[in-house]
């Protein structure tokens, strides 16, 4: 095939492209039909295990799919300035190649790629900038030694989703954050209080938020089991120790975790199986005075048997926002063991401990900054404002989060495989894991202008003022009145979640006939004790308290159980069938008093979540290259602690429903993959904001009847010579509310005004998303790499008003990395990054609320702006 890959056999593609596009017919069989020397070549289907059904990455170019690319062009019209880009560029090179040798002038078409895009790159217009970036794609998933591996579907599953590898992330490590991995993935969305991106940050996938959104660290729940949200500031730098990065999109299979409702992520942590000791230590520094150092080092292979890696790092930074600052610190730490009989020649399986810790203390900046403070000062933080005795404003300099976060892992792995009678072979595997997560912290806050009878124990201070009330009798009336005062408080969170998982699969393959069956069995069983209480720390005026007198106090434990079982049947070499069914048992209890002073003693069961999915997956070819998938899944979720605890007893939410349909078509030609997935989400009582405010003033979350988001993604890469990479995705939705009533207070009467505004856009539910990303290498082991990613307009509640939500906004980044290899130093990396490369200004979340006063409608909207453009760059040395 090397013969074919000077490109300067030219197909005459276009002729034929339409007709057999409509006819529906392999585009294998038109290539061949103009190459019969490939049809010698026996092309073997690709190993079942561990991939996922959509974006692979492409291979090195493939003389049999020369002018595949153009495919998309035909198919997606939208997409068309692209393909035309492509297509200019082909045409300058096939130029060059009929005059000059590529061997002798290899640099010369190189140079005149870069030009060329560079060239129709700056004639595209897009909307609010340019089109967005995505790199999402999949290469096969290589599975750990030793981890819960149920958190994956195994074998070619009727599900969409991502695959980020250890180069890729390494590619896009930045700053170390979460955010520089999450911004590349397809219909996921990344905000961050501080603007640039470390510290506290939440993502949303498809419009679903954190809360929504299964995480599993090496197939363990990272979600908190009261908030369900996931916060990797408490696990600060995570990308650095990332192996592996799979995301699944939709429900997904029910191995995947307990609240999957939307997503599901899983991160694989760094082995220690490297052959060879290592020491790798990395530098970097950037803008608003960010700073990062880690050091990294392994034990390599010894006596086959024993192999460890460290991990620490520490980042720190200013953040873009005033007074978000943040002070990071990571370890990380895996031994493995495998139990190996020389003497007998016998594996009895390996066992894997990991360690990971986090420590980190950032300024809060949760307030955002209202949109007239917002034309003066982008970067206003209201937290920790408060006024001193004299009026003016001051800042309180220790308005922080501070919070540990230790995670113990022990894992143990078998497996064994058996050959058979008549061709058939048995592969056993094992997975038993145990897990504990401590976690302790508090966020400080200072009070101003507050009554002190509003924190239980503390002595109001009390103005007694005197007044003539009878001007002939002079009698005195004595009035009495509570005055505000400053107050600084702490509220701590302080909690234990542990418990094991466990599953067993049986594979049986007959290679005969070529198929596969696999059974799978497993679940977990999990533990949360979680305390919730607050202490005050200092008060303006005497309270008749001690320092650190804690004015609430209670408790929650949340017991989760489920168990499921799964088949995979593969009849033929081109079919899957896949079904399973997962049950969830949950026992939640609250006791004690709230900062409120409500008690909140009360127990909740869910003993009734069944969830079924089942899917299937056809090949249209006997190359194994496109095919088709169609699944069907259903999950519920429980209510979230806060859903719970904040609503009237007599209005406490019910559980949700969602039934998510996946239908989708998959094409890897080797040098160019493609995905379309359509997806139809349908919710029954989703919890969603509605206007309605509980006893003491905070939003509740209420169950609305039926709602749905319904899109379509698009993803494709292409990888027309070796030097060139190009990524595209795009995300196309509708988010709806059916039947949606807003509800507004009105402080005068105490009351509510209720409007019925039936079909509305879900808040924070961007119709679209869209990505690109260039990667040129124009010198062996020197990367650039263009990302664009574009969001269209996102409202700031259900009630669709245009005049209060996120505009539409376009990013770019750019990215620079250079590898040197050398004797003493097996590999120096020098990296450099421009975020936000064209200086936007943009917002990526916010709030809004409304209310009566005086017979006036009153609003409230608040933003969290992002940084414009900012550096960041560094050098990494591996030994």
């Amino acid at each position: 095939m090397q013969k074919y890959k000077n490109y300067n056999y030219v197909i005459p593609f276009w002729k034929y492209s339409i007709k057999y596009a409509a006819q529906a017919i392999d585009f294998r069989a038109l290539i061949f039909s103009h190459i019969p020397e490939l049809n010698n070549f026996v092309f073997l289907p690709p190993k079942q295990e561990g991939c996922l059904r959509a974006e692979n990455i492409p291979n090195e170019p493939d003389a049999d799919n020369a002018a595949v690319g153009k495919l998309l062009y035909l198919t997606f019209t939208l997409f068309q300035y692209y393909f035309n880009l492509i297509k200019t560029v082909r045409v300058m090179q096939n130029y060059i190649q009929k005059r000059v040798s590529l061997k002798k002038h290899k640099h010369l078409s190189r140079r005149l790629w870069l030009a060329g895009l560079l060239l129709a790159a700056s004639m595209v217009r897009l909307p609010a900038q340019t089109p967005p970036p995505l790199p999402d794609s999949l290469a096969k998933i290589q599975l750990s030694n030793v981890e819960i591996k149920w958190v994956r579907p195994n074998g070619e599953m009727p599900f969409a989703g991502t695959h980020v590898n250890r180069d890729q992330i390494n590619d896009n490590i930045g700053n170390g954050s979460i955010n520089n991995l999450f911004e590349n993935i397809p219909s996921m969305l990344i905000t961050s209080d501080a603007g640039n991106g470390i510290g506290a940050t939440a993502m949303r996938l498809r419009g679903i938020d954190h809360t929504r959104i299964n995480v599993t660290l090496n197939g363990i729940e990272l979600n908190d089991a009261e908030s369900q949200g996931t916060w990797f500031v408490n696990l600060p730098n995570l990308s650095s120790y990332t192996q592996n990065l799979t995301l699944q999109r939709g429900v997904g299979t029910s191995t995947n975790g307990a609240v999957a409702f939307g997503g599901s992520i899983n991160f694989e942590t760094l082995e220690s199986d490297n052959d060879k000791p290592f020491l790798e230590v990395l530098s970097s520094a950037g803008s608003f005075y960010t700073f990062k150092n880690s050091v990294a080092a392994g034990t390599g292979l010894i006596k086959q048997r024993f192999s460890a890696t460290a991990f620490y790092s520490n980042l720190q930074s200013r953040g873009y926002v005033e007074h978000a600052t943040a002070n990071l610190n990571s370890a990380y730490f895996t031994a493995q063991y495998r139990l190996l009989d020389f003497k007998k020649g016998k594996d009895y399986g390996t066992l894997r401990f990991n360690l990971m810790y986090g420590n980190e203390k950032t300024g809060l900046a949760w307030n955002g900054t209202d949109a007239e403070t917002l034309k003066k000062n982008r970067r206003y933080n209201s937290c920790g404002i408060y006024s001193d005795n004299e009026g003016n404003e001051q800042h309180y300099n220790n308005e922080t989060d501070n919070y540990q976060q230790t995670h113990y892992q022990l894992f143990y792995n078998y497996k064994k495989e058996k050959q058979g009678r008549e061709g058939l072979t048995h592969a056993f595997d094992l997975n038993v894991g145990l897990h504990l997560t401590r976690g302790i912290g508090y966020y400080e806050q200072y009070k101003d202008n507050r009554r002190y009878s509003d924190y239980s124990g503390l002595i109001p201070v009390m103005d007694t003022t005197f007044r003539i009330a009878d001007t002939v009798t002079n009698r005195v009336d004595t009035v009495v009145k509570e005055l505000k005062k400053d107050l600084v408080v702490r509220k701590f969170l302080d909690n234990y979640f542990y418990g094991f998982t466990f599953n067993f699969s049986d594979e049986i393959r007959n290679i005969q006939k070529q198929s596969m069956l696999r059974w799978t069995i497993g679940g977990a069983v999990n533990e949360y004790d979680g305390k919730h209480y607050g202490d005050i720390v200092w008060t303006e005026v005497a309270s008749g308290v001690s320092p650190h007198f804690r004015w609430y106090n209670n408790t929650g434990r949340k017991f989760q159980a489920n168990i499921y079982g799964k088949i995979e049947y593969m009849p033929l070499r081109r079919l899957l069938l896949y079904g399973d069914v997962q049950y969830r048992y949950i026992d939640y209890s609250v006791k004690g008093i709230d900062d409120n002073f409500r008690d909140l003693t009360h127990r909740y069961r869910w003993a009734n979540f069944i969830n079924p999915k089942a899917g299937i997956s056809y090949y249209l070819d006997s190359r194994l290259r496109n095919a088709l998938y169609f699944s069907f899944a259903m999950s519920h979720r429980e209510p979230t602690r806060s859903d719970i605890v904040d609503a009237p007893a007599d209005r406490v939410p019910v559980a949700e429903t969602l039934y998510d349909f996946e239908l989708g078509y998959s094409l890897n030609t080797g040098k160019f993959a493609f995905n379309a997935n359509l997806y139809y989400m349908y919710y029954h009582d989703q919890l969603v904001l509605t206007g309605e405010l509980n006893d003491v003033g905070d939003p509740l979350m209420a169950n609305v009847d039926k709602s749905y988001r319904t899109g379509i993604e698009l993803v494709a890469s292409y990888r027309p010579v070796r030097f060139f990479l190009w990524r595209i995705n795009g995300t196309f939705s509708l988010n709806k509310i059916l039947n949606y009533k807003n509800y507004v207070i009105d402080y005068d009467t105490y009351s509510y005004r209720e409007e019925s505004l039936g079909v509305t856009d879900i808040a924070f539910s961007p119709n679209v998303i869209a990505g690109n990303e260039f990667v040129f290498t124009p010198l062996k082991n020197f990367d650039i790499a263009l990302q664009t990613r574009f969001v269209s307009r996102q409202y700031l509640d259900n009630s669709s008003n245009s005049k209060f939500s996120l505009k539409p906004y376009s990013v770019s980044n750019l990215q620079l990395s250079y590898t040197i290899h050398t004797k003493p130093v097996e590999a120096i990396r020098l990296f450099f990054t421009v975020n936000n490369l064209f200086n936007m200004k943009y917002e990526s979340n916010g709030s809004f609320y409304q209310y009566f006063e005086g017979g006036t409608l009153c609003q409230y909207d608040a933003y969290n702006p992002q940084a414009g453009i900012n550096f960041l760059g560094g050098i990494s040395l591996k030994f």
